[in-house]
């Protein structure tokens, strides 16, 4: 196609995306439906924008914007085919003006990322749930809102100016910088609301709002929903300026005890979560005054707070309960249809009661949640997609929510927008304001280019499950789709929430969706619903994943993305499909029982004397692969500091082989099972009860990936074991030695996967001149090295460039040295030290040691002294 050229030319061959799987990866949002693109462009400027746009209009080729993908109504989908406009690299700061109050920004920047850059003194007021990955202008598209909204008003009410790009191309400012205007027609207002169809925000001055000078946070809990809305009914009557205003009912309480480990007693059945926020004296007297009606009101308990703490904690909770409720059943998840309606604040009791009911009705669990005092509710249905009956029960249901809604004079969507999701019921809203929205829709964009397919127009959608992306697996998954059950499990619990986005390593660095755990998660639904098959490309984005796990860590599903990417690979390598490379490090597995292509009677080179027999020995010291042939420090670290320990320890040298963790990793079953024989074994003669390991891969392999039949071994890293043994006072070390500031970070197989953080902690704090620092995500939220799951030997450049953020971070703090507790990882840190430096972005030298280097380099001999060579094998 010769636009695709075009498109090329426009914004450069790294900024577009044309192959299919890349394409699938931009099919879905957090709504049902689905939409798969032809292409998908990142425009990093308004000038970029504006010539795709006239491309597309010369063409008539529809163009969809988006950005963080977070929709729950198929808005950012591309239902009619065409090109995805990504706008997330245009995610600029453009100015901040604090004493007029305004900030400038491009959509493409995070809602939550505009709060850091604007405190401690100013904040941005709306905040959705997905204010930590939603994009700024996605917020405004769709005139979001989030927690604060019955005080500070929606997206549309701190739009001062905005330059947004029309369907001819055509570039148009609206609005002003100025405190008011009266110019002509509120075009702000026409675009904030237009779901892209009218035309592309571009950039967006926003209002800004000085931060209140005291904040209380309240956690009411409440027998039913009736006295709850009882008391936010009064509270609002007697016009107590509540800044927040959330409520819960008993399935939402239940998600939350679960996914977020909040203790709530069992005779609650509806929780409100409020703020006051302003002038700490006014606050105050307005938190007895609250008291008061609480107490009149019949309320169980009111607990007050101002720690900031626990406020992030309790919306940390309720941010992430929407995708949380697919842990309540696994194999079900929550389904976004029509779960976003508005009604007068006085008839949430009756609209939660009615949505009770007809849950009872249907026997279906339904989360109803949301803005109790602006009388805004979401109420989420949980099924099991695979499950047909339940697709015609969720049907009923929602056409009987449309109904509930309009009956109680409310409105289909006060704060998601119509999307796909409300275009088949919109028209019962609207009536003929939605043939004055066509009119204009028409005029703006004559040749329908702009988001086709949405808000109720001619082309809109008009039965509520055309275009739904998750209907194949009606029925269930077929057995040679089947990834196996937790695997399944897992992709069908994944709610598209993008949450991953915020901590994936290899997305950071790309920023296309097959990249993160989101988007390969959408190719593993693609591949259990039939809808898409194994292909190189395909299984290339899958071995493109570190295994790191920290999307894990960020998921309120639950989801382990690193499951899915394990059981895909599997499944690849027994189809034939694996990489070369990786396929030749398996064959080097097999032959020489490492990956390095390197003989095995060259293992025990790495000591600098030949291991002690293992009759007596205590310890089994396994160095592993990398250790074994890619370190020159690390292996007589550990020997010399077992030794001055005066523990008797043995090695299998030339005997140990490979632990099967690449074999793992990779997919390949049968030659991990054939290792795992092989050194169950190997323990077994060896009679020692302790197997140290300086490998977090090895680790984590013998421990958890094994089982727990091992004879009986107690499996330890070398910082769990060392940890015990300064402790135990069988080693100390120096002091006044050369001082160093050293950032340690946390290897994923040992922390995330494995749950050791402080053991290489503790080691580090004994070290009187060393200062430990920590890098910005540490333990449980730290970032991948960048060489896990196999990524350095099939992506190295990617591999490089994830390391290359830690460099420059560590650089930044004023580190020396990272110290890491793996020799993957110090590997991958020590190349991508080079790179960074060649590439003249690092002035000075940032050292790079394992833990074991740094304790033999600082380590005295302890009060039990040192055992000498012939001491320890009569030993």
């Amino acid at each position: 196609m010769q636009w695709l050229s075009e498109l090329e030319r426009i914004v450069g061959p790294d900024n577009l995306l044309s192959e299919k799987v890349d394409c699938l990866g931009y099919s879905r949002d957090m709504s049902i439906h689905e939409g798969v693109p032809e292409a998908v462009v990142f425009a990093q400027n308004t000038e970029q924008v504006s010539q795709v746009v006239s491309l597309a209009n010369q063409e008539g080729i529809p163009v969809t914007a988006r950005g963080a993908g977070t929709s729950v109504t198929g808005a950012s989908l591309a239902s009619k085919g065409g090109i995805i406009l990504n706008l997330v690299k245009m995610n600029r700061i453009i100015e901040i003006n604090r004493t007029d109050c305004y900030a400038v920004v491009e959509p493409g920047v995070i809602c939550d990322d505009l709060n850091r850059e604007l405190a401690p003194a100013h904040f941005y007021p709306p905040d959705p749930g997905s204010a930590p990955v939603a994009t700024i202008g996605g917020m405004v598209s769709t005139n979001a809102s989030g927690v604060r909204a019955v005080k500070y008003g929606t997206a549309r009410d701190y739009i001062k100016a905005m330059k947004v790009v029309l369907a001819d191309g055509r570039v148009i400012n609206t609005g002003t910088k100025a405190p008011k205007s009266s110019a002509g027609y509120d075009l702000n207002r026409l675009f904030s609301t237009s779901e892209g169809t009218l035309g592309i925000i571009t950039e967006i001055t926003a209002k800004i709002l000085p931060v209140p000078e005291y904040a209380a946070f309240a956690k009411l809990s409440f027998p039913s929903i009736v006295e709850a809305g009882a008391v936010v009914e009064e509270i609002i009557r007697k016009g107590i300026p509540i800044s927040t205003c959330e409520i819960l009912d008993g399935v939402s309480i239940e998600a939350v005890k679960e996914a977020m480990g909040l203790k709530i007693p069992g005779n609650v059945s509806a929780l409100v979560f409020a703020e006051i926020d302003g002038a700490r004296a006014a606050v105050k007297s307005q938190m007895e005054e609250m008291n008061s009606i609480f107490r009149e009101k019949g309320g169980i308990e009111i607990e007050w707070s101002d720690d900031q703490e626990r406020r992030a904690e309790i919306w940390s909770a309720r941010h992430g309960l929407v995708s949380s409720l697919s842990r309540l059943h696994r194999g079900s998840r929550q389904v976004p249809i029509t779960e976003d309606f508005g009604v007068p604040m006085s008839r949430i009791p009756e609209t939660i009661d009615a949505i009770q009911e007809i849950g009872r009705r249907y026997g279906v669990d339904i989360a109803t949640f949301g803005h109790i005092g602006d009388g805004n509710l979401h109420a989420v249905l949980l099924m099991d997609i695979r499950d047909k009956d339940e697709w015609e029960t969720i049907r009923k249901i929602s056409e009987e929510f449309i109904d509930l809604t309009l009956r109680l004079e409310g409105t289909l969507t006060a704060e998601h927008g119509i999307g796909m999701a409300k275009s088949p019921y919109i028209e019962r809203e609207l009536n003929g304001a939605l043939d004055v929205m066509q009119t204009v829709k028409s005029a703006l964009d004559p040749k329908n280019i702009l988001n086709p397919g949405k808000m109720g127009f001619n082309d809109s959608i008009g039965y509520i499950y055309d275009r739904c992306g998750s209907r194949d697996l009606e029925g269930g998954i077929r057995e040679e789709s089947s990834l196996g059950e937790s695997a399944d499990e897992d992709v069908l619990a994944c709610t598209q929430c993008g949450f991953c986005s915020l901590v994936c390593p290899t997305y950071s660095e790309t920023r296309i969706e097959t990249m993160n755990a989101r988007g390969r998660n959408t190719l593993a639904f693609d591949l259990l619903s039939g809808r898409a098959e194994l292909s190189e490309q395909m299984v290339n984005r899958f071995y493109q994943c570190t295994m790191c796990d920290a999307c894990a860590s960020s998921c309120p599903a639950g989801v382990k993305t690193s499951r899915i990417v394990q059981a895909v690979r599997k499944k690849s390598f027994a189809s034939g499909f694996a990489p070369e490379g990786i396929r030749m490090a398996n064959r080097s597995v097999e032959d020489n029982r490492n990956p390095f292509m390197q003989p095995r009677d060259e293992r025990d080179e790495c000591f600098i004397d030949p291991p002690a027999a293992p009759e007596g020995a205590e310890v089994l010291y396994w160095p592993g692969c990398v250790s074994s042939y890619q370190e020159e420090d690390v292996v007589p670290a550990t020997a010399e500091l077992l030794d001055r320990a005066g523990i008797a320890w043995t090695a299998l040298g030339n005997e140990e082989g490979c632990c099967g963790y690449l074999a793992y990793v990779s997919g390949d079953m049968e030659l991990f099972d054939e290792l795992m024989k092989e050194n169950l074994a190997a323990f077994k003669r060896s009679k020692v009860k302790t197997l140290v390991t300086t490998c977090p891969g090895c680790y984590r392999t013998f421990k958890d990936l094994y089982g727990k039949d091992k004879g009986g071994l107690e499996v330890l890293h070398s910082t769990e074991y060392f940890s015990r043994l300064i402790q135990e006072g069988r080693l100390r070390f120096s002091e006044g030695g050369t001082p160093l500031r050293a950032v340690y970070h946390d290897p994923c197989d040992l922390g995330r996967h494995m749950g050791v953080y402080e053991a290489p902690r503790e080691i580090l704090r004994s070290m009187k001149d060393v200062e430990l620092l920590e890098f910005s995500r540490n333990r449980e939220n730290a970032r991948c090295c960048g060489a896990g799951g196999g990524m350095k030997g099939h992506d190295l450049n990617l591999s490089l460039d994830v390391a290359s953020r830690h460099i420059l971070e560590a650089a930044e703090m004023g580190a020396d040295a990272i110290v890491s507790a793996c020799g993957t990882c110090k590997k991958n840190f020590q190349h991508a030290t080079v790179r960074v430096r060649k590439k003249g972005l690092l002035s000075r030298r940032i050292a790079v040691y394992d833990v074991m280097e740094l304790m033999a380099q600082r380590m005295v001999v302890s009060s039990c002294g040192a055992l000498d060579k012939a001491a320890r094998e009569a030993a």
